[in-house]
């Protein structure tokens, strides 16, 4: 599995891009917002993180191996979850991804669905399809902040600690990080969560109450 390429950007196309790896040339499909970012960048280098598939008719037809890439790791995970969706392919998940990640995210976590219908590709019946299989799974993506960073060890809050289990605040702090939230705003997000009343029993539970304080 290739999961990161890092190369000189070549060219950019519609639906993809052409990166000198030396010394071979890639084409990698990429979803809009990420052709948007990338466009003015040839002759740069460029790191990708990268995801992997077969596209063809597995039946007397030929297969192709792809590859998707990505400015980050968030973005990249993303797209796997939408693409859990039944009915939400490998190609109809890049048309879609026409807007950043957290704003896709907040559309689903919404419950836009007239909105998330006007996306290429994604009708209301798939808006819906889509908002009742992710919104509960799409919170975190919601409260990105800026690139993604790395997992630090959960540190201790100031929060009541008895209306969560201590897995729950641990995974939490370390996916705020996962989206770009520093130790400090991580920590101070679940406090406010942790001093109401509410119990937490799962990491999606807390991450809906840190998006609706973010909302606030």
């Amino acid at each position: 599995m290739i999961t990161q390429i890092q190369g000189v950007l070549r060219a950019v196309a519609e639906e993809s891009l052409t990166l000198a790896v030396d010394p071979f040339e890639l084409e990698v499909l990429i979803p809009e917002h990420t052709r948007r970012q990338v466009q003015g960048k040839v002759g740069e280098a460029i790191t990708l993180h990268t995801t992997f598939f077969i596209e063809g008719q597995a039946m007397g037809g030929r297969m192709n191996p792809r590859l998707i890439g990505f400015l980050s790791t968030v973005d990249r995970e993303f797209f796997d979850t939408f693409c859990s969706v039944d009915g939400v392919g490998v190609r109809k998940a890049l048309r879609a991804m026409v807007r950043p990640v957290r704003e896709i995210a907040r559309t689903i976590q919404e419950q836009d669905v007239k909105m998330l219908a006007t996306f290429p590709g994604i009708g209301e019946a798939m808006a819906e399809r889509i908002v009742a299989k992710l919104r509960r799974k799409v919170g975190i993506y919601a409260l990105i902040v800026g690139p993604d960073g790395k997992a630090a060890p959960p540190a201790p809050t100031n929060g009541k600690a008895e209306n969560a289990a201590p897995d729950v605040v641990s995974d939490v702090y370390a996916l705020l990080l996962s989206v770009g939230h520093s130790e400090m705003q991580a920590r101070a997000a679940i406090d406010r969560a942790l001093a109401g009343k509410k119990k937490f029993k799962s990491v999606p539970d807390m991450i809906e109450a840190i998006y609706q304080q973010d909302k606030d």
